[in-house]
């Protein structure tokens, strides 16, 4: 997140290509921006976040046509999954399958 930098990607519809080019950057926005930080800040206050947890792991976005998933990993917590699914996409089946990829996704960094 901090280069902005969209490291791969994996397409079947080329026409979401283009939008590529600014996904990396609403998704440093997303997880660093000052309405997310606030909200952490807030779950601290109340102690339902500590310190070493801070921040958040994933956020799912809903959209007109997209499910939008996007996850950090532990051991690169600057770095954020992202999957982006059909709106008619069973939801618990995207974010279980999004979760189990995240060890592969992992080792190849």
């Amino acid at each position: 997140m901090e280069t902005g930098m969209l490291l791969g990607s994996s397409l079947s519809d080329p026409d979401c290509a283009e939008s590529l080019d600014t996904l990396a950057i609403a998704v440093a926005n997303l997880f660093q921006g000052r309405g997310v930080a606030a909200f952490d800040a807030l779950l601290r206050q109340v102690g339902n976040a500590d310190e070493e947890n801070a921040g958040f792991g994933e956020i799912a976005v809903f959209s007109k046509d997209r499910l939008n998933i996007f996850l950090r990993t532990r051991e690169y917590p600057d770095h954020v999954v992202c999957y982006i699914c059909r709106n008619s996409a069973n939801v618990g089946l995207a974010l279980t399958k999004s979760h189990l990829s995240l060890g592969p996704v992992t080792a190849a960094v």
